[in-house]
């Protein structure tokens, strides 16, 4: 049987432990998910650019824009339901919160704000998720 001061000094120990724990649990799990529509972009390049330095160094790229909300501005060359390409290289998955009403025409300049995934070395493209039309098209 185990004595009643070590039961006692153990239950004091590891019940705040177990209580803390959990709470820590809780909130981490419960965390709200990041509103990449609110966020504000790190970096405003166009995307010719942003292609030309993914093409000639794509770690030194990647180190500094990898993960990060960019603000791309180029020549919609291709339109599918939830994805823009940029200037034949820069794929841009919509959010699944933007609604176009509007048709974008190919050819017309807009910008785009989503979060760099990295890039494709065998399709040579640049992958970004969560993007946001900011700018309508020009007719």
């Amino acid at each position: 049987m185990i004595n009643k001061k070590l039961y006692w000094s153990l239950l004091r120990i590891f019940l705040p432990l177990f209580i803390i724990g959990s709470v820590f649990i809780y909130f981490t799990y419960n965390k709200p998910h990041t509103d990449f529509s609110k966020s504000r972009s790190e970096f405003t390049i166009e995307s010719k650019d942003l292609i030309s330095f993914y093409q000639i160094n794509p770690e030194n790229a990647n180190a500094k824009y990898l993960d990060k909300i960019l603000l791309l501005t180029g020549i919609v060359t291709e339109t599918e339901e939830n994805i823009i390409i940029l200037d034949n290289g820069i794929v841009c998955s919509l959010d699944h919160s933007q609604v176009t009403n509007e048709k974008i025409n190919l050819g017309s300049k807009i910008s785009v704000k989503g979060r760099c995934i990295g890039y494709d070395d065998l399709l040579e493209e640049i992958r970004v998720d969560h993007s946001f039309i900011m700018k309508t098209p020009q007719p």
